[in-house]
């Protein structure tokens, strides 16, 4: 009787596992099917395959749509603002949590209040603090707040896994001779590596996917990233349906690749400092 009942309850969490997987997966294959169709196509046989598979959306979508520049300016936006986040939320969370001082605790809450604050809560006095500088209209002053709104999060789950790795290790380092900073980068950040890609994936998705601030920082066309090109497609009177979907498919690929190889690690990092010890 056991056994019926473990194999039942079995059948069903498999099969609601797949009913949501199809659910999660079905957009993304309706969007690469549609990309080829034309625009009345898509009215017409929204569901069905098409009935000449062209490349002639993506080559509007490149020569049009301007996508290949807007791919560009994505990519070096968010490289670059991943990669100096990841650092210094990383070398922040270990002198909050490794270097134990006065403040740390305080600090430590300050910056998971950061979670609290929306973003669009900050574009007023932002949008001030950057006309004053002269970097409105720069790359500069679109990196600055996607590191900025990525701290919160990013020292949240390193904080957590830096809490677990035992002490041992860096005083055998300091004893050893190394210094503080050889010992964080020769000891904690090998040993962080899961952690680490977990933070670098979801800034890496929220920063490639921001719509907000290009659009408020940013005028210059040929500086725009991918989302804002997206808007390209939109004119007064009608709209590029077909066009945008292959822009779109554009723009989701990155994230698929990166989620495929590194999914693994996101899972081990999310779960590392959940259990201490």
């Amino acid at each position: 009787m056991r056994k019926n009942v473990r194999t039942i309850g079995t059948i069903l969490t498999f099969t609601i596992l797949i009913i949501f997987s199809i659910m999660c997966v079905y957009p993304i294959v309706w969007l690469f099917i549609n990309s080829f169709k034309g625009n009345s196509e898509i009215f017409t046989n929204p569901w069905g395959l098409p009935v000449s598979w062209s490349f002639v959306n993506y080559i509007r979508a490149i020569e049009v749509g301007n996508i290949g520049i807007n791919f560009m300016n994505s990519v070096f936006i968010t490289t670059a603002a991943v990669a100096i986040s990841v650092l210094l939320s990383s070398m922040a969370s270990y002198g909050i949590i490794r270097m134990r001082w006065k403040l740390s605790k305080f600090v430590y809450s300050l910056f998971l209040i950061g979670m609290s604050i929306p973003s669009y809560a900050a574009i007023v006095p932002l949008f001030s603090m950057f006309n004053r500088l002269g970097i409105i209209n720069t790359y500069a002053g679109i990196i600055i707040p996607h590191i900025v709104f990525a701290f919160p999060i990013s020292i949240f789950i390193l904080s957590g896994f830096f809490s677990t790795i035992p002490k041992e290790l860096e005083e055998a380092a300091i004893i050893d001779g190394c210094t503080i900073l050889k010992a964080f980068f020769k000891i904690i950040m090998p040993i962080s590596v899961s952690s680490i890609v977990t933070v670098a994936v979801i800034n890496f998705i929220n920063i490639w996917n921001d719509l907000l601030f290009p659009q408020i920082f940013l005028s210059d066309k040929n500086m725009m990233p991918l989302p804002v090109g997206l808007t390209a497609f939109n004119d007064l009177y009608s709209t590029d349906y077909v066009g945008m979907i292959a822009a779109v498919v554009f723009t989701i690929i990155p994230t698929i690749i990166v989620y495929i190889f590194l999914h693994d690690k996101i899972m081990d990092g999310m779960t590392a400092g959940a259990v201490k010890g």
